[in-house]
């Protein structure tokens, strides 16, 4: 699955004309699929390196949403191009071994004057896992977009360190 690939295909752009073309929310997500059963919802997102859970929906902008087909109202889950991970979001490593936290972040958004997306930002630190004890190993920064690829795929490439 091509999760980056998903966003960047929502983000505005120009035209033929020069007029910027705004997407409309999509319903292929950057998730397999949403369940939930009972009080617990998964993204079922088993393959990514950092366990991203239900309650994370609004960081990765996927939305339960309202769609009408011939006037009659559905339910849909559809995704939009703004990540938004905040100050204070924990996640931890499938693997065990690590964890990161956000210190602070800016979300993505249509920057008007550019005519471009900004790819927001985030300043996280990375912890070492040992047993039930976390050891501070560094702090990051990367954009909202890199931060998606360090949660999929455990790496990401720009890595800027700020801070040992």
């Amino acid at each position: 699955m091509n999760e980056l690939g998903i966003i960047k295909s929502l983000w505005p752009k120009k035209g033929i004309d020069g007029k910027i073309i705004k997407k409309n929310r999509e319903t292929s997500l950057i998730v397999p699929e949403i369940t939930y059963f009972g009080q617990d919802g998964s993204l079922n997102n088993d393959s990514w390196a950092f366990k991203v859970g239900y309650a994370f929906r609004d960081a990765l902008d996927i939305k339960y949403e309202e769609r009408k087909i011939n006037k009659e109202p559905y339910m849909v889950w559809t995704q939009g191009p703004h990540l938004n991970f905040k100050e204070g979001d924990m996640l931890h490593a499938k693997d065990g071994n690590r964890a990161v936290q956000v210190l602070s972040a800016k979300q993505m958004k249509w920057d008007s004057a550019k005519e471009e997306i900004y790819q927001g930002l985030v300043v996280y630190l990375e912890y070492v896992m040992s047993g039930d004890s976390l050891s501070k190993l560094k702090e990051h920064e990367c954009t909202q977009m890199q931060f998606l690829q360090l949660l999929i795929d455990g790496q990401y490439d720009g890595s800027s360190v700020v801070k040992s």
